[in-house]
């Protein structure tokens, strides 16, 4: 009792997803079995960027393991 994935489901399609993301050329940046940080690689050198992150987004999967990706805040500095 207390399990929040039982069998697994939102574990495996949150596998799916994020190696689909990856490939795409995102980095994991934070896990559990059911949420994940993921970000853009910068396309050129961090020390010659400025601004604002390339792209930073919470993904979460459901009940049914079905991910969806929102904005996630911007990193600290």
């Amino acid at each position: 009792m207390g399990e929040v994935d039982p069998l697994g489901t939102r574990r495996d399609g949150l596998d799916a997803f994020l190696d689909q993301k990856v490939e795409e050329g995102y980095v994991i940046e934070t896990r559990t079995d059911t949420h994940a940080i993921i970000s853009r690689r910068p396309k050129r050198l961090k020390r010659f960027t400025s601004g604002a992150d390339p792209g930073r987004y919470v993904v979460e999967v459901d009940e049914d393991g079905v991910a969806t990706m929102r904005p996630a805040e911007p990193r600290r500095k």
